[in-house]
């Protein structure tokens, strides 16, 4: 008989002793030094930048761009944090693995860098580190990629198969379960409070914040001169960032139509036994298996996130309740993977949306219409993690940085193709 792609990888094939400083000396980069407190003051007149949205993208962006001297004002239609946001919500998972994709698992480990160093200079808990395992049915090219990825850049993992799974982790059913690719180097990052630290670090710091509803205003040829707002004002700026998550696509019907999807995301929160710590941080790890399981945090529920669903919705309207559908097939998921949750009763749910482009890369580029208008979104599910490093790219790009070449065209704009409404987010 032959040996499994899993068997002659070894049973348990575990790189060890990778630590932040070996990851930062391969990658090329080191901790970000705290950033410069005493940048001008805002003055009168035009902001030379304006951003608009305060989601993950807008958040991190306005605050590079304000901490690197410009005067920033940030827009938002409902303000940070705020529950519409696809940047909202109890948790975002930072992880390293992307399969193929080595500029995503390069960025992920530099975000992670610099969360901690924020976390660590703002003086505030926004990471739960824990262990993440992206379970597999069977081994696959993806798979083998990511962990030729994982050796060349010096990232622990583990290949575990599937009795030391159940040895390792009782409480979780891996029927058809084959192996697990394990990340002993992942974290929750707590979503919310971050983007509020964010923009409150963003104002006091000088940046100006607010809360209104922005649509491209007058513009001279191929300049836009300002923003229009909804009480009859006008924003002027000298640059402007369009970072607005799923209103990029109503923002910019031509520019942007159906390049960005919004399918609608369901989430339920799960109230653990009485007395039972099994499904709470850190004793439980953060499972990636078609459906997203996490550990209860600060005594919120245990966080299953359902399979994004099709159809477009309309961020600003649509009803944030849950739907008796996504419920039960969350359900019949615990009943598989982790059944002692199945009949626990929900304890909280949330619905948001995605912003899917069809090959799940960012956008980052210019307005093909404005030469000072630039649009940054399409997060496709795994944008959070990835902020502030988003945030430095943006800054860079906008301050006439021409960037790498080849994250000049995974970012583009130019020949994407529309976005399918019943994608999955990676």
């Amino acid at each position: 008989m032959s040996r499994s792609p899993i068997d002659s990888g070894a049973r348990r094939d575990f790189l060890t002793g990778a630590g932040a400083t070996v990851v930062a000396s391969t990658l090329g980069f080191a901790p970000r030094a705290s950033a410069a407190q005493n940048a001008p003051a805002v003055g009168s007149g035009a902001s030379d930048i304006a951003v608009i949205g305060a989601g993950a993208f807008g958040a991190w962006t306005a605050l590079t761009l304000r901490e690197r001297g410009a005067k920033v004002t940030m827009i938002d239609a409902y303000g940070p944090g705020n529950p519409r946001a696809t940047s909202s919500g109890e948790g975002r998972l930072i992880r390293y693995g992307y399969g193929d994709q080595e500029v995503y698992t390069r960025w992920a480990v530099k975000a992670m860098s610099i969360w901690k160093a924020r976390e660590k200079e703002w003086g505030v808990k926004l990471l739960f580190p824990g262990t993440r395992l992206l379970l597999a049915e069977r081994w696959d090219r993806s798979l083998e990629a990511q962990k030729s990825i994982f050796g060349r850049l010096s990232l622990p993992y583990e290949i575990v198969r599937h009795d030391e799974l159940r040895h390792r982790y009782p409480q979780i059913g891996f029927e058809g379960i084959e192996a697990a690719f394990v990340e002993p180097d992942s974290a929750m990052i707590k979503a919310q409070n971050a983007i509020l630290k964010i923009a409150e670090i963003f104002e006091r710091r000088g940046g100006v914040s607010r809360i209104g509803q922005a649509r491209p205003g007058r513009a001279s040829g191929r300049r836009l001169d300002a923003l229009s707002l909804n009480n009859n004002e006008t924003l002027r700026a000298d640059t402007f960032v369009f970072s607005c998550g799923p209103w990029l696509r109503k923002m910019f019907p031509t520019a942007i139509g159906k390049k960005i999807a919004t399918p609608r995301c369901e989430v339920a929160f799960f109230g653990q036994p009485a007395g039972d710590t099994r499904f709470s941080w850190p004793n439980f790890p953060y499972v990636n298996d078609g459906m997203s399981t996490y550990p209860v945090l600060d005594g919120s529920g245990f966080k299953v996130v359902i399979p994004v669903g099709r159809g477009e919705v309309d961020p600003d309207n649509q009803e944030r309740t849950p739907t008796d559908e996504q419920v039960s097939r969350a359900r019949k998921w615990l009943g598989v993977r982790v059944p002692a949750m199945k009949e626990q009763p929900i304890v909280d749910y949330r619905v948001c949306q995605f912003e899917m482009t069809s090959d799940e890369n960012f956008i980052i580029d210019k307005h093909p219409d404005y030469d000072n208008v630039w649009i940054a979104g399409g997060g496709s599910g795994h944008g959070f993690k990835h902020g502030p490093v988003i945030g430095e790219y943006v800054a860079g790009r906008v301050s006439g940085d021409p960037g790498d070449p080849e994250l000049q065209r995974i970012f583009a704009l130019a020949g994407r193709s529309d976005a399918e409404t019943n994608s999955a987010p990676r």
